[in-house]
């Protein structure tokens, strides 16, 4: 199967595309093994390339007011998320692990992995190496989610490159994800990813800009898809 090709504007636009078109190029897939597990069943892409020009502008989808459905998130929220889940590395009390406590891992030569991403694109800015890993290969042992069961990160990496464009140097990310909630997962983690793109930006003196993703298991799950078809009015099964 092919994956799904989206060329977007702001991560509005990228996820009403991906929702949209969902019905047309997904897989009906019982779930084995997560959230959910032998609850529900997943809509799944069998793989999706994002890419989005102004990451920036218009994070929160659009719902129209006539269909009474709430909006997946809110530009809180996001704020929260990037606040709380990619910059605070502390875990509660039920945590074994949250993005944060990876972004900020602290690194055996001193510092933590974000700042010495932030040194690397300080120092040579056109380089490969300004990778952020969530992902590591214990977490098929270690990570039990609070319902008791493994549930290793979702987001896998986060890539940060700099393009040179004339005059300027551009900063871009890309970011893998093994398994990804698209009705409210894909909002949210993206604003709060680019949030992080621009804190770098900031800290590094780059411009800020586009965004990819990309995903072998970008999905909704059965209990969304009356959701997902009355806000795109693709209401025949």
């Amino acid at each position: 199967m092919m994956p799904f090709f989206v060329n977007a504007k702001t991560i509005s636009d990228a996820w009403f595309q991906l929702i949209y078109n969902l019905f047309d190029n997904a897989y009906m897939q019982k779930i084995q093994k997560g959230s959910f597990e032998n609850e529900q069943y997943r809509l799944q892409y069998p793989g999706i390339a994002v890419y989005i020009e102004h990451p920036y502008y218009d994070m929160v989808p659009t719902m129209p007011p006539a269909l009474g459905i709430p909006a997946p998130t809110t530009m809180e929220y996001i704020e929260d998320y990037f606040a709380n889940y990619l910059m605070n590395p502390e875990l509660s009390e039920n945590e074994t692990y949250k993005y944060a406590s990876r972004i900020h891992n602290k690194m055996p030569k001193g510092g933590t992995q974000l700042e010495r991403v932030i040194d690397i694109l300080k120092e040579s800015p056109l380089t490969n190496q300004a990778v952020i890993e969530i992902a590591t290969p214990e977490d098929l042992d270690i990570c039990y989610g609070n319902d008791g069961k493994l549930d290793p990160p979702c987001l896998r990496l986060l890539d940060f490159k700099v393009i040179p464009a004339e005059d300027k140097l551009i900063l871009t990310v890309s970011a893998y994800f093994r398994s990804w909630d698209l009705w409210a997962g894909f909002p949210t983690n993206l604003g709060g990813i680019e949030l992080l793109k621009q804190y770098i930006a900031g800290e590094t003196g780059l411009k800020n800009g586009s965004m990819y993703a990309y995903s072998a298991g970008a999905h909704i799950y059965g209990y969304q898809e009356e959701l997902a078809r009355l806000r795109t009015l693709r209401t025949t099964k």
